[in-house]
């Protein structure tokens, strides 16, 4: 099976826990999501392992919207949780949240998301990319919103001697 990877990273200045409750609130995905891309939340998911989002979303960026249904699963609070789509737009789609401690004082905010496109490697190969860009857009958008909340900090301050202590 074709899968695509997708990563975006920033260093926050706050603990990981901090940053964990932010998402936890009811409203976080409205603030992370850009106007243009509005989702309409239909059930919204309080994490915990096995609670289901559901979601009606744009499908890149036009007036055709889909449903979307997400499970969460490898809930840790104040460390990282992930969803699953169960029912979507995609053959295959996870996407997993960490918030990696650096010092005392910092948040490695990292999502990593892993996607199929239906159809086959030849539909895979042609629109995987325009599924990337979207994605840096997005979470670009995203981790900007994460900044202005709690500041970024230098990536040297989550270097191996960092965490070692």
């Amino acid at each position: 099976m074709c899968t695509t990877k997708y990563i975006h990273q920033t260093h926050l200045n706050a603990p990981p826990d901090k940053v964990y409750r932010w998402h936890e609130e009811p409203s976080a995905l409205q603030r992370l999501t850009p106007e243009e891309d509005a989702i309409d939340v239909i059930k919204a998911a309080k994490l915990g392992d096995g609670n289901q989002a559901h979601l009606r979303i744009p499908l890149l960026g036009c007036c055709l919207y889909v449903n979307w249904t997400a499970e969460l699963e490898n809930v840790q609070p104040g460390r990282e949780f992930s969803d699953r789509q169960i029912d979507g737009p995609f053959k295959m789609w996870k996407h997993k949240h960490l918030f990696l401690a650096g010092d005392s004082r910092g948040c490695l905010m990292r999502d990593e998301i892993e996607f199929v496109m239906p159809g086959g490697k030849l539909i895979h190969s042609a629109f995987s990319p325009l599924v990337v860009n979207k994605l840096r857009q997005v979470f670009g958008y995203r981790h900007q919103i994460l900044i202005n909340e709690f500041g970024e900090v230098h990536p040297e301050l989550f270097d191996e001697s960092s965490q070692s202590n």
